[in-house]
């Protein structure tokens, strides 16, 4: 059931419910409760009964003392430990500061919206500088749903925060004084972290390809003159960009990279002038090394598959797509933004397993499985994510490979260029839905 607010002048310190919604909260024999609204509390509120509209709340003035409570907002009602809640109030935390916000800014974040007839409550989005930690309120922009528009405001401090940006310390500990471990995907990792952490579980470690720091130039030789070809990737890079292959032929070296779009190769005669090359072309205390997987290929174009994983109302990662990406025909990466193109996962299976749809669920489900075990084992070690990007490669015995996790801005378009737009929206409209149940607003009232 949803509830609008009604500012009452005429009393204070009270909250007036219908009597209907009193009896079906089970709180109609209560004279007095405790009242929250996104993390502010206020205690021994006076509980009264009316018999006017039953979606109408009717709160006194003094309770919304120093911030607003739009009424054009459609609000959820729970009982939690005795305490009233008002909801859901979720917060996107992102990184510009609030004189920074420009329309274009603004408008950017609409897209998670798209379901917010199913979540109900105070959106906002939070700046650092908007934060009004001893009162436990944001200057912020709340959204109209309505109007699909933003409003300037002073609201209640959220109880959840979907975050949108790399968190300082100083912003990380201002969060957890405010609402415990309530925020999501505010942790960034890089890859070597990635592999350090999943190397050490016994099943995901036997999926990992075998990884160092390029710094260690003697254990990039020794990988390089076992396996004859291997990847120099940024630590922290992305979108395939700075990513090398290094095969050996003989006593000669074939460096292969894209540069400007284009598939670019430099040969080197030996060893000294590999590490030559290296140390002058790279910062290699930014780089790891790993050994190369031979990856499927179709038409010289070498595939693999983004795994999107995210938390669902209930709280459970889920698996809602999969998208399989085709490089630039000779390229060493697959990117989208390295001029790759894409396809439903799916149809790639099919394909890949000559119309045996058995044996391509089979796969399909192998894929999802590793996704979120690799999502668990992450959560096990206290990072709080809910929204996030698996790179699987799967090699030509088809074996599964992981690739990589991205979880700072894991790019959802790439559902789009697969031309699967329920898997877009469902994707964008994750969030909301898990941090809705991170507020505690799981079961509607009827």
């Amino acid at each position: 059931m949803k509830f609008t607010i009604k500012t009452d002048h005429r009393s204070s310190h009270s909250i007036s419910l219908h009597s209907t919604v009193l009896e079906k909260l089970s709180i109609s024999k209560l004279q007095v409760i405790n009242v929250k609204i996104g993390i502010i509390e206020k205690t021994a509120v006076n509980l009264r009964k009316h018999k006017q509209d039953k979606a109408v709340i009717h709160i006194s003035a003094d309770l919304l003392a120093g911030f607003s409570l739009p009424n054009s907002i459609d609000y959820e009602i729970i009982v939690e430990e005795k305490t009233l809640l008002i909801g859901p109030i979720i917060g996107l935390y992102i990184k510009w500061k609030v004189n920074e916000m420009t329309r274009s800014n603004i408008n950017y974040f609409k897209k998670y919206f798209i379901d917010y007839q199913h979540i109900n409550g105070l959106i906002l989005l939070v700046n650092s500088d908007g934060i009004d930690e001893q009162n436990k309120i944001v200057n912020g922009f709340a959204y109209n749903p309505i109007k699909n528009e933003f409003t300037r405001g002073t609201f209640p401090f959220p109880s959840v925060l979907f975050c949108r940006k790399t968190l300082k310390e100083a912003d990380r500990m201002i969060l957890q004084n405010l609402v415990g471990s309530k925020y999501f995907n505010s942790y960034v990792f890089n890859k070597w972290e990635m592999w350090q952490w999943l190397s050490k579980n016994d099943k995901l470690c036997r999926s990992l390809p075998e990884t160092g720091l390029a710094v260690n130039l003697q254990e990039v030789k020794k990988l390089i003159d076992e396996s004859g070809c291997i990847y120099l990737k940024p630590i922290s890079g992305s979108q395939g960009k700075g990513i090398y292959q290094l095969e050996k032929n003989r006593q000669k070296y074939k460096l292969n990279y894209r540069l400007n779009e284009l598939n670019m190769t430099t040969i080197l005669d030996n060893w000294d002038a590999v590490k030559k090359y290296l140390v002058a072309e790279l910062d290699l205390k930014k780089y790891i090394f790993q050994k190369r997987i031979p990856l499927l290929k179709s038409n010289d174009r070498i595939i693999d598959f983004r795994v999107i994983v995210v938390k669902d109302q209930y709280g459970s990662w889920v698996v809602p797509g999969m998208i399989t990406r085709y490089g630039v025909k000779k390229s060493i990466v697959s990117n989208i933004s390295s001029g790759g193109s894409a396809e439903k996962t799916w149809d790639t299976l099919v394909g890949i397993y000559n119309n045996d749809f058995y044996e391509a669920l089979k796969k399909y489900k192998e894929m999802e499985q590793i996704s979120i075990l690799c999502c668990e084992f992450l959560e096990d070690k206290g990072i709080h994510l809910a929204y996030l990007g698996v790179d699987i490669g799967m090699d030509e015995d088809k074996n599964l490979w992981i690739i990589e996790i991205n979880n700072r801005y894991p790019d959802m378009s790439i559902a789009l260029d697969a031309n699967d737009f329920q898997l877009y929206y469902h994707t964008l409209a994750a969030p909301l839905h898990y941090s809705k149940w991170v507020a505690g607003f799981r079961d509607s009232l009827e």
